[in-house]
């Protein structure tokens, strides 16, 4: 490599290098700073939507705002006999605390006016998506070392429970918080979507050393994954790391996800998945509009009246 192209390396790996830091948060205090505004969210959500008008008692504000950011911390852990993090770890409901009085209990109103404004939404969307990234990989993995003593005889990888596990966690405040029917009576909810197919890659990617999913989808990716892992100013070994690329992997795509869908932008109706899907069914049930022939009424009003 010559001087010049070395330079050139160096200068792209100092840029990427803080994006791939994020999306495997590896910085300071990276717990506590997504705890923080995963927390900011959940009180987001109370505050704009059932406390609009700020006269929720301050108890019941607080519960339905740690239950909207950490439903998925609080009970997930039970389906495995696991003790949930909203308990074990202090750093948890400490940041409900927080995060609580950073939107409810400033001067003036000035932490949720300031919150509500694009960049402190873009803000507390990268964190929380970073928090449900680590999710994501976190309870996959969890899940993966229970049961891979034991697959089932059709495939030499557990499948459902690496990929199930995750995806209830990315979903237990829907649950909690509106019902199982009406969370899902009106259209599959984007966090479902988002949970089972990123924690599909992920496992597969990650876990699945003798299937022919997990072989057939590093067959294709891994040489482009040890390129993009070298570009972030990975080392050696960290580029054949698996379980390392479909983090940065998935993560970028939920925090790509996350912002496209703010309000700001395209909105959280916006699913790249069923605007494919749209798109598809389209193409092969090739129905088109009716085109209808007869003239408006107000142009068979001005006939007669000619």
């Amino acid at each position: 490599i010559n001087p010049t192209q070395q330079n050139n390396n160096t200068k792209h790996r100092s840029i990427m290098n803080p994006l791939f830091n994020l999306v495997t948060m590896k910085f300071p205090y990276a717990q506590e700073t997504v705890c923080i505004f995963m927390a900011i969210q959940g009180s987001m959500k109370i505050r704009a939507g059932p406390n609009k008008a700020n006269t929720m008692h301050w108890f019941h504000a607080l519960c339905r705002s740690t239950l909207a950011g950490f439903s998925g911390a609080a009970f997930t852990n039970i389906f495995m006999g696991r003790p949930t993090a909203l308990f074990s770890n202090d750093v948890f409901f400490g940041s409900c605390l927080i995060g609580y009085g950073l939107v409810n209990w400033t001067p003036f109103d000035i932490g949720y006016l300031a919150l509500k404004t694009f960049v402190g939404s873009f803000f507390t969307t990268v964190f929380a998506q970073v928090f449900r990234v680590g999710g994501v990989a976190g309870f996959s993995d969890a899940a993966y070392n229970a049961f891979k003593e034991n697959p089932s005889d059709y495939y030499p990888t557990p499948v459902f429970g690496p990929i199930l596990f995750p995806s209830m966690l990315g979903n237990m405040g829907g649950f909690f918080g509106n019902g199982v029917d009406k969370y899902l009576e009106k259209a599959l909810p984007w966090m479902i979507q988002q949970s089972v197919s990123c924690s599909a890659f992920y496992h597969f990617y990650a876990h699945d050393a003798e299937g022919w999913l997990g072989v057939t989808l590093r067959s294709y990716l891994k040489p482009i994954a040890i390129q993009i892992m070298l570009l972030m100013g990975a080392d050696g070994k960290e580029s054949e790391d698996d379980a390392l690329f479909a983090k940065f992997a998935v993560g970028c795509f939920m925090i790509v996800m996350g912002i496209v869908r703010m309000d700001q932008l395209l909105g959280p109706r916006f699913s790249p998945f069923m605007t494919l899907s749209e798109m598809v069914t389209g193409v092969f049930s090739g129905k088109k509009k009716k085109v209808n022939s007869k003239p408006p009424a107000n142009k068979k009003n001005k006939k007669k009246n000619q």
